[in-house]
Order: structure tokens, then C-alpha cells, then sequence
């Protein structure tokens, strides 16, 4: 018998597999895809603003923040984080002040953690500052970067090509074939060397966010050594590297811990009385073999909101959950889900199911649906996560609640 069964393999499925599964519970996760994590920056927002610690004391019920309280949001965090510095990819931050961090189009974004080596930029002293890209690399413009991060900050910043040595390669390269060459010491030494005298003035350098994969840590800081000054990464376009080192490490942690794996499969619910209160009693997964059905003491949904999957709109206008088909609280007018512009609050960001303070999903009345049943994540009414700054504050924290509740 499975403990518990964590369905999506985001941010939010993945930590709450490792939780469950470091405190002894049996776990088994079943994925469709690969989560959005090769898609983000790998930073962790909490809320926007100058301060998240104080906005967290700001939402009203029924935001996921204010079911669960600040204490849950400090201590879900502090046991990712414990993790994160165990596994050699330590971040830096606090809950106190949000980081400022620069984008590859030159804008910025608020986090409160991030990567030591996207972490250690200083925009607040630009000066000897400058933004390197790579000849043949199209995923990252400096000059585009350094000349809207000048007007932003209203100080200069240099923007320099740096040469890529050998091997040239016959396509475009993306993120990922850098990381792997920068992971080769004597290739290491081969761009310092070749970099050197286009640096000359130059303290505090910005770089396209490919220095290494999964001895990330060692590559940024023996390319700092080489160089002689400091280094700090910025994001490029997909696939992105802070956010696919987030993955591998969580995935890594996850096998280490005993976390079971079935990929590439839809997971559909089993419950033992459909029309009851009752309790579920699993899922089916619909693999290339044939489905599968898995024995559940509890089952966590973090499949994503209606863009991740986790809802899915019907021809009729109603919105259907993926796994249970659980009531789905929105607005069935079809025509008011979105804004007219991008830049506007989007209604569907609202959109998902409503939960208790232990994450189980409720009905039309208030009361849970099924009592060994929780959902986690962007699958969660009531946040406007991207307008926020919450979306993996949330997932954090609310997966660590629904396991902890799961696991009582």
C-alpha cells in the first residue's frame, strides 16, 4: 500500500514527494509531463513588494497564504531551502527583503530567494558592471540586456560579445550544450583565457545563465577565479538552467529518498463511493502498457492551474478538474476569463478548487469532498500568483501543509 500518491512533477509535486517521502511515508508520484520548471528562472517568489514577509500578513481568506498562515509559508521554505544548501546549490535571500534581479530583456523581477550565483547580482551599484553574451549563442542578446538595464537603472552598462571556443557546432546552441562544455575544466580555461583582455576594467560581470549543470556550484566559482572578478547569471530564454538545476536536484533528492516514479502517464482517480463522502481509494495510471491501478492511503494533486494542466476547459464553458473531475470554482461565461490586454488582471488566474486549511479540496457547501484527498499548488482558488509574485511561495507552502496533513 502506497502512503501517498503525488500526482504532477512541478516544483510543487516533486517537494511534496521528497517531503513525504524523508519522513518515512511509502511514496509514489505519477507524472504526465515534466512541470514548468525548465521554463523558470529557478528563483522562488513569496509576494511582491519591498517586503514579502509583511505582504504575507496581508492576504485574506480564502488566499492559500492566509489558510495556512506565515509560520507554514517559513517553515516550508526553510526545509527546501536546508535541502537545497545540503545538495550543494545553495540560495540566498530572505523573507524580509526581495531580491531585484535582472531579466534577459532587461527588465527585473522580485523574488525573496534565488540561486547564489543569480543572487549575487548588485543593482544598486551598476558601475564596472557589464553584461557578456556569447558569439553564436541566440537565446541571450547583451546588448539588448545592458541597454534596457541602463535605462532602467539610469547608469551605463557595458555590453560585450565574448568568444566561445572549440567545438563549433553545426546548429544553434542552446542553455543546456553550454552548461555541459562549462562543466570541462581545460574548456573553462580556454573562454577565461580567451576573454580576458575584453574584460580589462571590468569587476562585476553578468552572463547568460549557462555555467554548468549539475556541478553548477564549482564551474561559477572557479570561472570567478579564473577571471578574477565576480560573476552573475541572468536567465535565458527556454530551456532555462537555474530551473532545470531546481529540477535535477529535486529529482535527485526525491530517488534518494524512495520516491517511486511512473511517467509519461495520466493519472485518472479511483474513489471508493462516488457519491459519498467517503475516502479515495487511489489513481489509475494510463501508461503505454495499459493502465495501472495504485492503492492509495491519501493522494495530493499538483497538477498546475489551466495552463499547467491541472484544469482543463470543456466546449460547454465549464472548467473540469484533470484527476477527479472535482467542482472547479469560476466563472462558466467563457467571455470573461480573460482581459483585454496582457497587462491586465486576468480573471482565470483566480480559478481553481476551493480548500480547507488542510488542503482538502471542499464542495459547493464548505465541506471536504474526500478526507484523505489534497490538492497543492496553482491547482488552488483564490491567488493571482503571477500578479502576486506568490507562484512558488504558494506551491511550497501548500504542499508542505497537504503533506503534513496527509501524513497526521
Amino acid at each position: 500500500m502506497i502512503d501517498l500518491l503525488v500526482v504532477g512533477a512541478g516544483l510543487t509535486g516533486l517537494y511534496a514527494a521528497w517531503l513525504a517521502a524523508q519522513k518515512g511515508a511509502r511514496t509514489l508520484l505519477i507524472a504526465y509531463g515534466r512541470g514548468g520548471l525548465e521554463l523558470s528562472p529557478g528563483t522562488l517568489g513569496v509576494a511582491a513588494g519591498t517586503s514579502p514577509r509583511e505582504q504575507l500578513a496581508a492576504f485574506k481568506r480564502p488566499h492559500p497564504y492566509a489558510l495556512i498562515g506565515p509560520r507554514t509559508v517559513d517553515q516550508a521554505l526553510d526545509a527546501l531551502l536546508t535541502l537545497l544548501a545540503a545538495e550543494g546549490h545553495p540560495y540566498a535571500g530572505s523573507l524580509d527583503v526581495n531580491l531585484l534581479l535582472p531579466t534577459a530583456a532587461g527588465a527585473t523581477i522580485e523574488a525573496a530567494y534565488a540561486p547564489a550565483a543569480l543572487a549575487g547580482v548588485d543593482l544598486g551599484n551598476p558601475r564596472q558592471m557589464a553584461i557578456g553574451g556569447f558569439l553564436g549563442f541566440r537565446d541571450f542578446d547583451s546588448t539588448l540586456a545592458a541597454r534596457r538595464l541602463s535605462a532602467r537603472l539610469g547608469e551605463s552598462i557595458t555590453a560585450i560579445d565574448l568568444p566561445l571556443p572549440p567545438p563549433t557546432s553545426q546548429r544553434d546552441r542552446y542553455a543546456t550544450d553550454l552548461a555541459r562544455l562549462f562543466e570541462d575544466a581545460s574548456w573553462r580555461e580556454a573562454a577565461a583565457r580567451a576573454w580576458r583582455s575584453a574584460l580589462v576594467g571590468v569587476s562585476h560581470l553578468g552572463l547568460p545563465a549557462t555555467l554548468g549543470f549539475q556541478h553548477h556550484q564549482q564551474v561559477w566559482q572557479d570561472m570567478q577565479d579564473r577571471l578574477g572578478l565576480s560573476i552573475f547569471e541572468i536567465p535565458t530564454l527556454p530551456p532555462s538552467m537555474p530551473g532545470l538545476r531546481l529540477e535535477w536536484v529535486l529529482r535527485h533528492a526525491c530517488q534518494d529518498a524512495g520516491v517511486d516514479f511512473v511517467e509519461g502517464s495520466r493519472a485518472v482517480g479511483r474513489v471508493t463511493k462516488p457519491h459519498a463522502r467517503a475516502r479515495v481509494a487511489g489513481a489509475v495510471a494510463l501508461t503505454a502498457g495499459g493502465p495501472r491501478a495504485f492503492d492509495a492511503d491519501a493522494v495530493l494533486l499538483a497538477t498546475g492551474d489551466l495552463l499547467h494542466g491541472g484544469l482543463v476547459a470543456r466546449q460547454d464553458g465549464l472548467l473540469q478538474e484533470s484527476v477527479f473531475d472535482l467542482p472547479v470554482v469560476h466563472n462558466p461565461d467563457r467571455s470573461t476569463w480573460v482581459s483585454p490586454r496582457a497587462s491586465d488582471t486576468q480573471p482565470y488566474a483566480t480559478f481553481g478548487l476551493r480548500v480547507d486549511a488542510s488542503m482538502r479540496p471542499l464542495d459547493a457547501h464548505g465541506q471536504p469532498l474526500y478526507s484523505n484527498l489534497f490538492a497543492a499548488g496553482g491547482l488552488i482558488a483564490g491567488a493571482r500568483r503571477a500578479e502576486e509574485g506568490s507562484r512558488q511561495g504558494i506551491g511550497i507552502s501548500t504542499a508542505y501543509s497537504a503533506v503534513e496533513a496527509a501524513l497526521a
